[in-house]
């Protein structure tokens, strides 16, 4: 690995650059357009701040009245070094999480869209919504991705009913 320094000036020439600047505003401002769209059409969602991160991820989350209460909440996640748009069903905690664990893997979840992944504690599981996300046509991505957390939330959402 390069001493600190190095990497650091690295840092600073492709900053001198300016397109790593306008590329994380360009992202934070879809977050922040989607995040909007999300607290004006969809009422019944408790949402949450934007957590910009360490340029690894950047999310907010959201979740229902009923689901906070119980400890769970969805995030809409962008994966910087991915490119991609995920979302995560997560947790408050380790103990909610192997709770929920165990009902989601006692039934049967598309495993082509939805899986649980061992490397990221964060997230039960978790559904990648686009890994070519469209910067460009910012209506079009926030309408994919809106369908697809809708998608997975209502999944999810079923099969929480279904065991109660």
């Amino acid at each position: 690995m390069k001493p600190l320094n190095k990497i650091i000036g690295d840092y600073t020439c492709h900053l001198q650059q300016g397109e790593i600047q306008t590329a994380y505003k360009g992202i934070l401002e879809l977050i922040g357009k989607l995040r909007a769209n999300f607290i004006y059409n969809y009422p019944r969602y408790v949402i949450g701040g934007i957590y910009q991160g360490y340029m690894e991820m950047t999310y907010f989350s959201l979740s229902t009245n009923p689901l906070r209460d119980e400890g769970i909440k969805f995030a809409i996640v962008y994966l910087h070094q991915k490119g991609a748009f995920e979302v995560w069903l997560s947790a408050r905690n380790r103990d909610i999480a192997e709770k929920y664990e165990s009902v989601l893997s006692s039934n049967s979840i598309d495993n082509s869209t939805v899986h649980h992944d061992n490397s990221n504690p964060n997230a039960i599981i978790k559904c990648t919504l686009t890994s070519t996300p469209d910067f460009e046509d910012p209506d079009s991505l926030i309408f994919t991705i809106e369908q697809g957390v809708e998608k997975f939330i209502t999944t999810i959402t079923n099969l929480f009913d279904a065991r109660a």
